[in-house]
């Protein structure tokens, strides 16, 4: 596989036309930029996604002739990596390019080239080449991550009391409610206000598992990931 470098090849300005700016991701810790509401969006997955280790914006320009021989260039929005635990399964990198479906029909003409020349690179060196449109990336998951993206981009310490205690607790219950957790851990509605945040936090690092793509509530299912199951004897 040829290592891709991960420096942002193109730079991103401000536009007029559609929302540009940048998003601090916890995962890189870096300002990760964006070209539009649709990549913001997908950013969000890169960033609460467990199976993805790490991620990069305008990592790499790819050049190819067009179909009069001039030398043209192309640009994919996003490169990730896969978490070990998944890479070792056989995914490769992933390149990918963000496009609101309207424009990829409209303007199929002009991405078809770039998106062949992409491809081509992408089995020639180890990776794989995807476009996604809003109905890949807007969905309930989606609300999830943008839900617990407030709470995991703050770092606890895991030894803190009210962490140890929801943990403690969810040792013992395996798996429940948000609301039966946050109950059975605090009679006062007060501390209990206080652990949901610490709850919430746990959740969104994947401590405590839930069902990403179902609409996440007090009344969800949750239950301990399986490397907590034994933080505390029964």
């Amino acid at each position: 596989m040829v290592q891709i470098i991960q420096n942002k090849v193109r730079k991103i300005g401000l536009k007029h036309s559609s929302l540009s700016g940048s998003f601090f991701s916890a995962k890189t810790n870096k300002e990760v930029q964006f070209e539009s509401s649709l990549e913001r969006d997908f950013i969000f997955l890169l960033e609460m996604d467990w199976i993805i280790e790490s991620y990069h914006e305008q990592p790499i320009t790819i050049y190819y002739s067009d179909s009069e021989g001039k030398q043209r260039s192309y640009t994919p929005d996003f490169l990730f990596y896969w978490h070990y635990r998944f890479a070792s399964k056989g995914s490769k990198p992933l390149l990918v390019e963000i496009k609101y479906k309207e424009d990829l029909e409209k303007n199929s003409v002009i991405y078809q080239p770039k998106f062949k020349a992409a491809k081509e690179f992408c089995e020639n060196n180890g990776y794989e080449f995807k476009v996604l449109t809003e109905e890949d990336i807007r969905t309930e998951y989606l609300e999830n991550c943008k839900f617990l993206y407030r709470y995991k981009k703050n770092t606890f310490d895991h030894k803190h009391p009210d962490i140890q205690l929801i943990l403690k607790t969810m040792c013992d219950l395996q798996s429940t409610t948000p609301r039966e957790l946050i109950q059975v851990c605090a009679r006062d509605k007060y501390k209990q206000m206080e652990l949901i945040y610490y709850m919430w936090y746990m959740v969104s690092i994947n401590i405590i598992r839930c069902i990403w793509e179902e609409p996440l509530t007090m009344d969800s299912a949750i239950w301990l990931d399986e490397l907590y199951e034994n933080s505390y004897p029964k």
